[in-house]
């Protein structure tokens, strides 16, 4: 190679030289060369200012291990690069205040033309911020996982995006891959609720309260809901962050002690809570108006033993309630107006759930006027005693003498009863007596009736109308006079059969009677005619008035079958 082309040659790598120089002067990176024994040899400012603001000279043949946290790890390190060539990773170092620092270090082992080492190029990124904001998000990444708060993370269109263990087991036993991706809105019992907290987090940042989901199995669930909208350093929002607190069973507390408290407040009993020094410190309406006004306030704070008849007394209930928990009795009070009122009291020391007592509760009830009932009640008892002995007394005696009338009673039914018998027999022989008249009497009646019928038939049939021809013959003044007695005898003889006839036929007239007789005896028209001295057809004519008033007209009955009917 000629001289010219020699000093080219190295002009051109000089110039190369000095550019690469300059660039490692000037990088951004902090760069720093060392020997093969690990002694610094140069440095470029910006190593300098990353190791807290060293110069030049302060660091100049200082070894590279110096600057490590760790001799041993930063020995290792240079053994790797003189071996291998080169090492890449993170090391912690130190500072020229001895503050900490984490770099990114890249250590390369540097050869000459012919392969040789010659140096060692080391170069260093500050990452200690990023290191620390790493180490920041894992450590809130740990404290999200292992949180006993329910967390969750969702995007922006309210879809799940992660979730911790405890927001899992809340819900029901979940697992990460069932929700990844489902609307949070599906966990609330009510949808429209929940969209419009989600509307609210978007639009204002966040929302805190309480509400009402379902869990897996779908049992309710009532949580406090902290919902956060996350933010980028630029301000830009990019996820949402729900913090739940299961407050079910707290709920459920709150409204049974809630419950509780308008059971007391509108209790009929008066109830009063009180210190343990016996200041008293809450009252029901009850207790206002047993004491005779409505203003709490004249009554809250004041000793109970104020209220007492004997302050004394009250003390001791106070002490016994102290001591054994509990106090039942009656005790008489004062009332507003100055009345004595007497009081059910029934007294409790109120302890929390490790037995340590922490107020005084106090159940009154009004029994003034029960006790003035129960005192006018065992007067009135003692009076109705001595009644009720006066009264025994005297059914005692009357007792005696009933069963002194009773015993003569039965000496009188005795004999009654002799009579009665006695007297049965009388009266079954008289019915045999009876029995034997009737049959007497029936059997004259019917020989009256008989006899009469055959008199009444024996005159009509001969007497009578002989007579009537007699009357027809030529009779002197006389002999007509005598007719005339014999008929009007006769006629008085058998009057009373034919009254007796007529009262059966009070409508018929004499002649239809007669007619009726003469038919009943069984003689014919024309016989009839003959006897009566009339036609025929003046007989047809009686017979048929008769068995019109006799209504046998629409009959077709025989006239003398119905007239022996009669008899």
């Amino acid at each position: 190679m000629s001289k010219s082309t020699a000093r080219k040659s190295s002009a051109r790598l000089l110039e190369e030289l000095l550019v690469k120089s300059s660039a490692i002067a000037s990088s951004v990176n902090g760069m720093a060369f060392g020997d093969l024994e690990g002694r610094i040899t140069d440095g470029n400012a910006a190593a300098l200012a990353l190791f807290g603001g060293y110069t030049l000279d302060e660091v100049l043949g200082w070894s590279v291990l110096s600057f490590a946290d760790s001799q041993e790890e930063a020995a290792a390190i240079f053994a790797i690069v003189l071996e291998q060539g080169s090492w890449t990773g993170e090391v912690t170092g130190r500072k020229k205040d001895g503050s900490p620092i984490v770099v990114h270090l890249s250590a390369s082992l540097i050869r000459d033309e012919d392969g040789e080492p010659v140096c060692t190029l080391c170069s260093f990124i500050d990452v200690t911020r990023s290191k620390q904001a790493l180490e920041e998000l894992r450590i809130k990444s740990s404290a999200i996982a292992s949180s006993v708060n329910g967390m969750v993370f969702g995007d922006l269109e309210g879809r799940l995006t992660d979730g911790n263990a405890a927001a899992l087991a809340l819900f029901g036993g979940y697992t990460l891959e069932e929700v990844l991706g489902s609307s949070i809105l599906s966990f609330a019992d009510s949808q429209e609720e929940a969209s419009a907290i989600f509307a609210i987090v978007l639009e204002q940042g966040s929302w805190t309260g309480e509400i009402t989901g379902r869990k897996k199995d779908g049992s309710p669930i009532v949580v406090h809901l902290s919902a956060s909208l996350i933010r980028d350093d630029d301000g830009e929002p990019v996820c949402t962050l729900c913090s739940f607190i299961d407050v079910t069973r707290s709920k459920q507390a709150f409204e049974e002690l809630r419950i509780k408290d308008y059971a007391i407040t509108s209790s009929i009993n008066a109830i009063a809570f009180g210190d343990l020094h016996g200041r008293i410190t809450y009252v029901n309406d009850s207790v206002l108006r047993l004491w005779g006004n409505d203003d709490p306030t004249e009554i809250i704070g004041r000793s109970v033993t104020t209220f007492a008849q004997s302050e004394q007394e009250a003390e001791a209930i106070i002490r016994s309630v102290l001591q054994n928990g509990n106090w039942l009795g009656e005790i008489s009070g004062m009332a507003r107006d100055g009345r004595v009122l007497t009081v059910q009291l029934s007294a409790h020391l109120v302890t929390d759930d490790g037995g340590r007592p922490i107020c005084l509760m106090c159940s009154f009830v009004d029994v003034t006027e029960k006790n003035l009932a129960q005192k006018a009640l065992r007067q009135a008892l003692e009076e109705l005693e001595d009644r009720v002995a006066e009264r025994t007394r005297e059914l005692t005696e009357a007792n005696t003498n009933l069963r002194r009338e009773i015993e003569e009673r039965k000496v009188a039914e005795r004999r009654l009863r002799q009579k009665e018998r006695e007297l049965q027999l009388n009266a079954l022989h008289l019915e045999e007596t009876n029995t034997a008249l009737k049959v007497l009497l029936n059997q004259r009646e019917k020989d009256k009736n008989d006899l009469e019928e055959k008199v009444l038939a024996n005159v009509r049939g001969l007497l009578l109308p002989g007579l009537e021809r007699l009357r027809g013959c030529r009779l002197n003044d006389r002999q007509r006079i005598y007719v005339d007695i014999l008929d009007t005898n006769l006629q008085e003889i058998i009057s009373p059969f034919m009254q007796r006839l007529s009262g059966h036929y009070l409508n018929l007239t004499p002649a239809e009677i007669q007619v009726a007789g003469l038919v009943k005896e069984g003689k014919t028209s024309k016989e009839i005619a003959s006897l009566i001295n009339v036609s025929e057809r003046g007989v047809e004519f009686h017979r048929n008035n008769i068995r019109r008033k006799l209504g046998l007209n629409q009959s077709r009955k025989n006239l003398r079958t119905y007239l022996l009917s009669l008899s």
